[in-house]
């Protein structure tokens, strides 16, 4: 559940934990977590909005964020373990209105 400053609040539409979240001017993205490991989603104080395309690598307790390319905001999203716990090391990244993610440079070890 989110809960904005004011007190609204709304369900998301896929119960989750250990996601991870972008903002992005009025609305949240959240990436990932416990039971939605591929699941990208946006959501406003009004609830679901949209789902963006799944990521490749299923991921949970991951980092993520976001750049502008050329006036293009860019997801990104790094590490974190899949559905056995195994660290990740992969990072993706999406540009906003692509079909689909993309891998980039994996994580230092």
């Amino acid at each position: 559940e989110i809960v904005p400053s004011g007190g609204g609040n709304f369900s998301l539409v896929e119960y989750t934990s250990n996601a991870c979240a972008i903002a992005d001017k009025d609305s949240t993205i959240i990436t990932g977590g416990e039971y939605t490991m591929k699941v990208v989603a946006r959501y406003n104080l009004q609830g679901h909005v949209e789902n963006l395309p799944e990521m490749t690598q299923g991921r949970r307790y991951h980092g993520c964020g976001s750049y502008h390319s050329g006036g293009t905001m860019v997801l990104v999203v790094a590490g974190g373990v899949d559905e056995d716990r195994n660290p990740l090391s992969s990072t993706e990244q999406l540009t906003m209105g692509g079909k689909a993610w993309t891998t980039a440079k994996s994580l230092p070890r």
